[in-house]
């Protein structure tokens, strides 16, 4: 699976508003809270109690929800490191068959893919330290990490041709 940084733009945009609404949620809450007015016949009083746990049940619903994002990010970040380390492999398998000339030209082409495959698994490694709250700080050096190693494995795949 090849991966596709638009759809994590997208996941980023609805996780911001989420927060939003998480924020928006709690604040009503508190506003409502501190209002001194005797509630009228009909209308249920809102205690402390209730809005902490239900500020607390939204936050833990936010934290469940970034977890859930940070697990698929690494998912297919993950797949995507594999698969091009794969194309790599097959690349020195290629290597291997050439001339004395063309072999050295190749394997000098793979030296710089296997520098940029292992500055990707780095960000990977940190990306997995994380915790689920701070791990976007992580994400834009992952998929510029994954971007450089794809593009470098595109312009090597047109030296091997």
């Amino acid at each position: 699976m090849v991966f596709n940084g638009l759809l994590y733009q997208k996941g980023y945009k609805n996780m911001k508003r989420i927060g939003l609404m998480v924020a928006l949620f709690v604040s009503m809450f508190f506003m409502t809270s501190c209002n001194k007015k005797t509630p009228e016949k009909g209308e249920t009083k809102v205690s402390t109690e209730e809005v902490k746990r239900e500020t607390g049940e939204a936050l833990e619903t936010k934290k469940t929800y970034l977890t859930q994002q940070k697990e698929k990010y690494q998912k297919d970040a993950e797949s995507t490191l594999n698969y091009l380390s794969d194309k790599i492999k097959d690349l020195q398998a290629k290597a291997g068959q050439a001339g004395a000339d063309t072999k050295a030209k190749y394997n000098e082409i793979i030296e710089g893919l296997q520098k940029k495959q292992g500055e990707a698994q780095d960000k990977l490694n940190e990306l997995k330290l994380k915790s689920a709250d701070a791990w976007e700080d992580v994400k834009s050096g992952m998929d510029a990490a994954l971007e450089s190693l794809k593009s470098s494995y595109n312009d090597a795949v047109s030296h091997f041709k």
